[in-house]
């Protein structure tokens, strides 16, 4: 039996290792995302495959590797991938990987490092993991997973992703060596992806310290209703609340904030005079009554009465009664 021959029938009867050492690899992380409740970052449903036979025998015996062992030395027999939106998602799964303690891992890639080490190439970038078991694993009666056997782990963004399906199926399989044209407008791809990924976390950092402002101010909103409100459902979703902390989004400010948070404290007598006029039919629209809105528009009436007007964003009606509360 020539050395192909015995690298097939080797690969067929261990089959069922590789793929049971794939499938819990990827159980392993993604139990673990579960448990951080960052399941949301995966952007493709992650799996796990065998590496195809005729790429694995192309890979040992026709690409120049000059393995030694071309069965042993190959590790991504099985792979896992992961694909995420951005950048800053990666290193949530890169911290899973490393703290495994059923593992030892190398780092086989890191598309960061090599961009530290060759700041002007632009080549395919991907992280790269080869995890291999520190225990025997049996699986069942008669699959065991030996010591040391190796499974690739492959973490990319939606960007990354995309481009490496482009260029594995039009330039890695192409039959024709690619030109100096095509290298080039392959690395103009992910110098442009690059900046498209740089310009993207910069839009969500700002998003994200939008949001927290947003929920700085509804969760204080919600907690003074609560003081008045005995009936106020805090489980529901109050869209009328986060509507108009957008519609008044500028005028969020710190100090304003502040005089807020001092608001009952100051003014005592509001509580009890909130409740009663909130509990009774002064305010006809049942759907600010139901809101915890209703305690920044009173509050925005006596402090920001210009402004509060100017962007009111519903009916007439329903601003006069809430101006009329405070007497405007």
């Amino acid at each position: 039996m020539n050395e192909v021959d015995e690298f097939i029938e080797i690969f067929d009867r261990e089959k069922i290792i590789y793929s049971s050492w794939g499938e819990l690899v990827l159980q392993h992380i993604c139990d673990c995302l579960a448990e951080k409740d960052m399941e949301s970052i995966l952007k493709i449903t992650p799996s796990y495959r065998l590496k195809d036979i005729s790429s694995l025998i192309e890979k040992a015996f026709y690409r120049s590797k000059n393995y030694d062992n071309p069965y042993k030395d190959i590790t991504d027999k099985v792979g896992v991938r992961f694909v995420v939106l951005l950048t800053d998602d990666i290193p949530i799964i890169k911290d899973i990987i490393e703290d495994c303690p059923i593992w030892e891992y190398s780092d086989d890639r890191d598309f960061i490092k090599e961009k530290e080490d060759k700041p002007y190439l632009f080549d395919y970038q991907s992280v790269h993991y080869v995890v291999k078991n520190l225990e025997p694993i049996s699986i069942d009666e008669s699959t065991l997973i030996p010591v040391g056997t190796p499974c690739e782990i492959q973490v990319r963004t939606l960007l990354q992703h995309a481009y490496a399906e482009v260029s594995h199926d039009s330039v890695y399989k192409c039959k024709a060596k690619p030109s100096s044209d095509i290298k080039r407008r392959m690395a103009r791809t992910i110098a442009l992806m690059e900046s498209t990924d740089e310009l993207f976390l910069l839009a969500k950092n700002e998003l994200n310290k939008s949001n927290a402002k947003i929920e700085k101010w509804a969760s204080h909103s919600i907690s003074m209703n609560c003081q008045i409100n005995e009936n106020y459902n805090k489980k529901a979703k109050d869209k009328i609340l986060y509507h108009i902390l957008n519609v008044y989004f500028d005028t969020l400010t710190d100090p304003l904030f502040k005089t807020y948070q001092a608001y009952f404290d100051i003014n005592q007598d509001y509580k009890e005079y909130f409740s009663g006029k909130i509990n009774s039919d002064c305010i006809t629209g049942s759907y600010i009554k139901q809101s915890a809105a209703i305690i920044f528009c009173l509050f925005m009436v006596d402090k920001k009465p210009q402004i509060f007007r100017n962007k009111w964003p519903f009916s007439e009606n329903d601003l006069n009664e809430i101006m009329l509360i405070m007497g405007k």
